[in-house]
Parts: C-alpha cells; structure tokens; sequence
C-alpha cells in the first residue's frame, strides 16, 4: 500500500499527461527535491508491475500511456484510501460518518480514527472553520458528544455537490476515494462504474465533448442523490422541476429510461448543478445565450476598444467561442458553482497583460449582479484574451520616416515595442524620398514621423517631436483608437450595406413607394420576414414617431417588428423629398434583429455624423451606383472624428 503522499505524488502525474518538473513535485507536496526522488524510487520499487514513473530531461517525471490505466485502477481500487487517513483528510471522514444517519457519536468516530478525545473536538472545530470559510457553511453541528448535520437535504446536496467539485477540482481521479468518504459504507464501486458508463454513453450518443472533470462531477452528483435517497434522505418534492433548456431535461429522461428512479426535487437540485455544464452540442449565440451574457460582452469588448485599443469583435469565432464561456460562466455564478482554475497563479505569471485586460469583467459583472467574479474565472477569460493577443490581433502595420540622427531612431523604435508590442508592428525604418515607393508595394496604416513637418495625406501620420513621453503615450494611443474605429466602420458598412438593397433614386418618387421598394429588397436578401407587415409597421411609426435626423437625412425603421437578419437599405433620391419642411435626399431602413446589437449603435454614431455634415450627405447623393454608394460610405466613415465613447 502506497503513502498518502505517494498516492498524491501518483495522482499528480496522473494528471499531467506531459510530465511533471522534479521542482514542482515537491512545491506541491511540500518537501524537498530529494524526498521526491526517494518516493519516485520507493514507488517504483514496490509497484507490482514494474517501473511506472519514468523520467527525462524535456518532461520530467511522468507516467507512460501504456501505464495510465493500471494507476487509473489503483485509485478505483477497494483498498485505496481508507487504511491511511491523512491529516488533511480527517474531516471529510468525520463528514461521511455522521452523513450517513444524520448524527453520530464523537467517541464512536474517535475509536476508527484512532483519535484522542482532545483531538476529536480539535480536528472538528478545525473542520468545521474550513467549511464556514471555505463553503459559507455550518452544517455540521457540536454539542457535548455529539456531532449531526444542521441543513435541509436540498442545501446539503448543494453543499456536497460544491465540496466535490472544489476539492477534486486536480485530482480527476480520485473522485472514487472522495465519494466513499461522503457516502462511507454505502458506496459501491460497481454501482458507480455503472453509472459512469451510463452518463458517459448519452454525452458520446450526442457527440457532445466534456472534460475528465464535468464528466466525474455529473456522475458524482447523480450517485450522491442516488444514495441519499437509498439512506432514506430525500429531497423535497416540488410541483415541477424547473429546468433551464431542453437539454437538461434530455438528460434526465435518459437517466429515467435506464432505470434510475429520480424524483422532482432531485431534479430540481442537480438541475442547478448541470445548468452550468455543456449538455448540447450545438449551442451557438443563435441559440441558448442569454441577452444578458451577450450584453455582457460587448461591454467588455467596448471597455477593452477604449482602454486597450483592442478590436475584439474583429474575429467573429473568438466572439462566438468566449461568449459560450461567459454564458456557462454567468450560469455558474448564479448557481453558486463556480470552478478553480488550476493554473490561476501561471496565468498570472505568464500572461500578465492580458490578465490586466481581463479584469475589466469584474466591474462589468458587478454593475449586472451586484457581486464579484472569483479570480478563477478572470483567468479563464485571460486565457481567450491571450489567444486573441497572439493568434487574431491585427496590429497596425507601421513605418518610421527616420532622422539623420541614429540615437533618435533607436530610441523611437524601441520605445514602440516597449509601449505598443501588441499593438504596432514596425515594418520599415525609411527616409522620407523612399516612403512613396514603399506604400506602393506594401500596405500601410501608420506613419510615425520623426521630421516635425510631414504628414502623409491619405495614411494616418504621427508627428513625434522629441524623445517620446507621457503625453505622445497618450496621443499615439488615440491615434490607434481611431485608426481601429474607423476599420470598424469599414468592416460593418460591408456586413449591413448589401449593394442589392441600395436604390438610386433619379426620378421623383413617393416616400410610401421607397419604403416598400426597400423591404422587398431586403425580403429578397433573406432578412425580414413578411414585406407588406414590415412596410406598414414603418409607415405607422412615422405618422407617431418621425426618424429625421437633420434637414436631408432619415432612419425610418419599424416600432414592434424584428427582423430575421440585421440589415439596412439605402435610398438616394435625386430628386429630394419634401417632408415636414425637409429636403430629404438619404433614407436609410433599418431591419433589426430582437437580440441586443452593440455594433448597431456604432453605426448609429456613424448615421448622426453624417446628418450634421453637408458636404457628407452630398458626396454620398452624388453617387451613381451602389458599388459607389458602398466606398463612398467608407470614405466619409474614415474622415470623420467618430465615437467618443
């Protein structure tokens, strides 16, 4: 029989498949480098089959494929766990012991433990503080010789559910050991492996991927409420279980088909666990996202353009993946079941820039639900930041026009990879006579400009005077803010500007006529559902409700009827509208989804700007066709001083 911290050792590689640094074993099992290579010996030593820790110099101590199972199989073993009690795990198995009944005598626990009776009252008032602190609970209760369990079963199984999730969090396998110490003699391993096929069976049938731990926490769950109600503790019924989506009711209707009798308040409480898990494999922001997670978003994302200067909605997969973790996050927040992260300090450490970035969630969440993230989850949300820092970032491709002066240059240059390494990447370092050439064959869109008076006409120029300090810090930082802002103008126009639904208007017409002519446009794209509702719901709003913006601009749109794709049409009238004292010129109809659009907003600052320029709503009432109607759009959107924040 191995040590405890033999096993713990063991557990330790067993999940970390790449292998483990000499150093880090013994950070984690608190001893020295030396009392690592004696365990790793001892092990070896007395292991039936042989040596199963190797070692090399690239991945340290670690455990071969080929052996995986027979550990895996050691910790599922009958004899693993219960001959030697750790101190650290004394107070589960006082837990387990008066779970079963409900109470138990302290003398009677004392006599298994081999405890003293000043070590007993010692051990459970230490245990009973890591649950206050810990898990905000006081279920377990002392008094004279006697210990009972003070929660109604529906808070203890919350109470146990969070403890196994917790406290198995790094150590996937030993989810076995930890349920017998809860369940004490009720746990069958048999029973349990049955079970563990069942669930694993339905998430492999709907090809929906789950990691080693949300597979052994919803088996764990399962069998706890199994055996709670064997043991005669049964959770209260309700009228109806309620449950969030049609996924989780799948599941318990294959649970039930197999024979595995679970009641309304079973469900109801293991409902609140695996809301929190991923039981579809098509959910997608189309689908089973919250409007409050996407809202939470695109504040994040707007939080991080104005103080980072980072386009996050420029990858539309990292958008769509980091807003399913943000919905399962939001979901474990409200449920209580919120995860560690076991690499939380090496996030910390390695990515402390994208880290910084991530915590802007945390006062994102507390102006929605009035409480703060664990920092746990700020690391997962550094991680998607990390992989879009180094994977989907486009930086801004950047030239230096050079000064004669060598030192200046140098000092440019370097204070730019210093301040703006994610951001800028420094292409070239030119005299002003070769910058023309060089724009030709490559694309720019940033000149830095280290001569006082040049500045290019058509790419964005920085003047720097001097050596750089705080205040170019700032200015360069706004430039790169509006440079971004302005590609995502560029980058929305194309998206919601469809050249088909944009008319050219040269002989007089009616404002009835454009609307309807409009919507079959956009009927035709596959973005409204009925003409003639849309059409009508536009007009009635305009009698009620008129969307002049300026003397020459309108944004009709309907008051109560979505769209099925956001999408806008766009009238240029050669001949103006006379409407209310106006000389209407621009109609641009907007098809709105339902759900919440930041980038909509955007675009409405964009519509704002160009109604109070006249020069603005000219060039684009010039136009001829749509193709024209489209760049000249972008043109104005990259000449303007947009979005403030």
């Amino acid at each position: 029989m191995l040590t405890r911290r033999q096993s713990r050792l063991l557990e330790m590689l067993l999940n970390n498949v790449q292998g483990v640094t000499g150093a880090k074993l013994a950070e984690y099992l608190e001893v020295s480098s030396r009392t690592v290579r004696n365990e790793v010996s001892e092990i070896n030593r007395i292991w039936e089959s042989g040596s199963v820790i190797k070692s090399s110099r690239q991945r340290g101590y670690f455990i071969e494929t080929a052996d995986m199972e027979s550990v895996k199989d050691y910790f599922l073993s009958e004899g693993h766990g219960r001959t030697e009690v750790a101190v650290s795990d004394r107070g589960w198995m006082i837990l387990g012991m008066v779970l079963k009944t409900g109470q138990a005598d302290i003398f009677d626990i004392g006599d298994e433990l081999a405890l003293s009776e000043p070590a007993m009252y010692k051990e459970i008032s230490r245990f009973q503080k890591k649950l206050m602190a810990e898990y905000q609970s006081g279920l377990l209760k002392m008094s004279g010789d006697k210990l009972w369990i003070d929660e109604d079963e529906a808070k203890l199984r919350r109470t146990l559910f969070r403890i196994i999730k917790n406290e198995t969090q790094n150590r996937v396998h030993n989810y076995s050991w930890f349920l017998r110490t809860f369940l004490y003699d009720d746990f069958d391993k048999e029973e349990y492996g049955w079970m563990e096929k069942l669930v694993k069976e339905y998430f492999d049938s709907r090809l929906i991927q789950i990691s080693d731990d949300g597979l052994y926490m919803a088996v764990s769950a399962v069998y706890i409420t199994i055996v709670r109600n064997y043991q005669n503790h049964s959770a209260p019924e309700t009228e109806k279980a309620e449950l969030a989506g049609e996924e989780l009711t799948g599941f318990f209707e294959y649970l039930k088909a197999q024979g595995i009798k679970l009641g309304s308040g079973d469900i109801r409480i293991l409902g609140g666990l695996l809301h929190g898990f991923k039981m579809t494999s098509d959910i997608s922001p189309e689908g089973r996202i919250s409007g409050l997670s996407v809202q939470i978003l695109e504040d994040f994302c707007h939080d991080v353009m104005e103080k980072y200067h980072f386009d996050l909605w420029q990858s539309k997969e990292f958008y769509d993946n980091i807003l399913i973790h943000i919905e399962y996050m939001m979901r474990r927040l409200e449920t209580g079941y919120e995860v560690k992260n076991p690499i939380l300090n090496d996030v910390k450490k390695q990515y402390p820039y994208a880290y910084e970035i991530s915590m802007l969630m945390a006062s994102i969440i507390y102006r929605y639900k009035n409480c703060y993230i664990q920092d746990d989850e700020i690391s997962f949300i550094a991680i998607f930041v990390e992989h879009f820092l180094e994977n989907v970032n486009q930086k801004l491709k950047a030239v230096i026009i050079s000064s004669t002066r060598f030192s200046v240059n140098s000092i440019v240059s370097s204070w730019l990879q210093t301040n703006f390494q994610n951001q800028i990447e420094v292409e070239a370092l030119l005299p002003k006579h070769n910058l023309e050439k060089y724009l030709e064959e490559h694309q720019v869109d940033l000149i830095i400009s280290i001569m006082d008076t040049y500045v290019h006409p058509s790419v964005a120029t920085f003047r720097m005077d001097g050596i750089p300090n705080q205040y170019t810090l700032t200015a360069v930082n706004a430039l790169i803010h509006k440079i971004r802002m302005n590609y995502r103008f560029r980058e929305m126009i194309k998206v919601y500007f469809n050249k088909e639904s944009i008319r050219i208007y040269r002989e007089k017409t009616e404002f009835e006529q454009v609307i309807l002519d409009l919507s079959e446009a956009l009927k035709q794209e596959d973005c409204i559902f009925d003409v003639r509702e849309f059409a009508e719901d536009v007009l009635q709003r305009e009698v009620n409700y008129p969307t002049f913006i300026g003397d020459w601009f309108m944004l009709p749109h309907p008051l109560v009827t979505f769209a099925k794709k956001t999408a806008i049409g766009a009238a240029v009238l050669k001949q103006p509208l006379r409407m209310q004292e106006k000389e209407i010129q621009l109609i641009f109809l907007l098809a709105m989804e339902r759900k919440q659009n930041e980038q909509f907003g955007v675009l409405f600052e964009l519509f704002r700007h160009i109604a109070g320029d006249r020069q603005a709503v000219r060039r684009l009432a010039a136009v001829e066709t749509a193709e024209e109607f489209a760049d000249v759009l972008i043109q104005i959107s990259g000449s303007l001083e947009l979005y403030k924040g």
